[in-house]
């Protein structure tokens, strides 16, 4: 049966102070999640899907991406209020947890930026600072953080500059620009580019002198790291580093 679109790929956007925030969904695993946000997809939904993932592994773009033990790029990028975040600044009290994500209108992004909310306080807890970033501009950066109730650092990467420097950007095939076309989404006025960008979701810990000590990329744009994986990694810099 053919989902409607606008239970799939729902954009958000601004909505009254008063509104009610998103459901929870913080008891549930990213997996399990996605495989629940899976079942959501139209037959054109599963084609895109499949043509994206099998065109990036098949241009191996996940290769070019930052590995374990090297050296993190800075970067100074701004916030939702339009405050700028140097990368020196996040990672000077302990390891920073960077997170790269497609953007507001992707359901497997603000599910993890929603369990890395919930997972915050015990990021901090192992005095780690969070940190996600995002290819959208404008407005959108706060729009989400209102609609789904976030106390999180969403910085907004202009120009792709920081998803670049760490190897994850690629461009958006004409193929899967088509479908998103379709269901009203516009990267280039969302992102304040003409060129169709994205980063490959991917999440970096990193350590108080800049290196990499963990590092998730894939390309299969449903998958993302569990906050308790990233915990654990968090742990493991922490022991290393008495």
């Amino acid at each position: 049966m053919r989902t409607p679109t606008a239970d799939r790929f729902q954009p958000i956007d601004l909505q009254p102070e008063d509104s009610p925030l998103m459901p929870d969904q913080t008891d549930k695993t990213l997996a399990r999640i996605r495989t629940e946000l899976l079942t959501t997809f139209s037959a054109a939904d599963w084609e895109s899907y499949n043509h994206l993932v099998r065109w990036l592994r098949d241009t191996d773009v996940a290769s070019h991406a930052l590995k374990v033990g090297d050296d993190a790029p800075n970067f100074l990028l701004p916030d939702a209020d339009g405050r700028l975040h140097a990368f020196e600044q996040l990672r000077r009290k302990g390891p920073l947890v960077l997170s790269f994500f497609r953007g507001g209108w992707c359901p497997f992004c603000t599910a993890e930026l929603r369990a890395l909310q919930a997972a915050k306080d015990e990021f901090e807890n192992v005095g780690a600072t969070l940190a996600v970033v995002t290819p959208e501009t404008k407005d959108f950066p706060r729009q989400l953080k209102q609609n789904l109730g976030l106390d999180l650092k969403v910085l907004s990467d202009v120009d792709y500059g920081v998803a670049m420097s760490y190897g994850v950007l690629f461009r958006v095939p004409d193929e899967t620009k088509a479908h998103y076309s379709r269901l009203g989404f516009d990267f280039g006025a969302r992102h304040g580019s003409p060129e169709w960008m994205l980063p490959i979701p991917a999440t970096y810990v990193i350590d108080a002198e800049g290196r990499i000590r963990s590092a998730f990329v894939e390309p299969d744009f449903t998958i993302r790291e569990e906050p308790t994986q990233i915990l654990a990694s968090l742990r493991q810099v922490a022991s290393t580093s008495r």
